[in-house]
């Protein structure tokens, strides 16, 4: 359970300190459970069983959830420079190792837990994959979905990923 409430503290800091050009009263505004048909990722994830749009201060992620309810991908965009953004993905701390990836967007790199059996944390498991494209950004944060960099799951994260920065303004 620790890496699960590890991980939602270092993403709730990543959402409170994206600027709040995208919150909702903002023109800029950009709905996260609008750049993907919802079909496709149920259909992608045949865990993942209902969507809810979480609105946390000026920022708002789509919840992807489990037959339990529970997050199972969370989906978070927003504005930032480059520069700005890499530095809040590379910031996740000691826990994690950082990969860039070629060919999503403008750039793109993945956060991996680095394993610690201590805590009973697997290694190699995708945190987080971060792409950029022009002045936005798209998150996606495999929660209860075992994927690992080499595996099918994420080549499937890296195929929503690309579509949904397709859509990003």
């Amino acid at each position: 359970m620790k890496p699960v409430f590890l991980f939602s503290a270092i993403a709730s800091l990543i959402f409170l300190i994206t600027p709040p050009a995208f919150s909702a009263t903002n023109p800029d505004h950009i709905d996260p459970c609008g750049l993907i048909a919802k079909q496709k990722v149920f259909t992608a994830f045949p865990a993942i069983k209902a969507m809810k749009k979480q609105t946390i201060g000026p920022n708002t992620t789509c919840n992807y959830l489990n037959e339990k309810g529970f997050s199972a991908l969370i989906v978070s965009v927003g504005r930032a420079d480059h520069k700005m953004a890499l530095d809040a993905i590379q910031g996740m701390g000691d826990g994690y190792s950082f990969q860039p990836i070629s060919g999503l967007g403008d750039s793109a790199a993945v956060a991996l837990t680095k394993g610690n059996p201590k805590f009973g944390i697997q290694g190699g498991l995708v945190a987080e994959l971060h792409v950029i494209k022009n002045n936005s950004f798209v998150n996606l944060a495999p929660v209860r979905l075992d994927a690992q960099s080499d595996s099918p799951v994420f080549a499937v994260l890296e195929k929503l990923a690309e579509e949904m920065v397709e859509n990003l303004p």
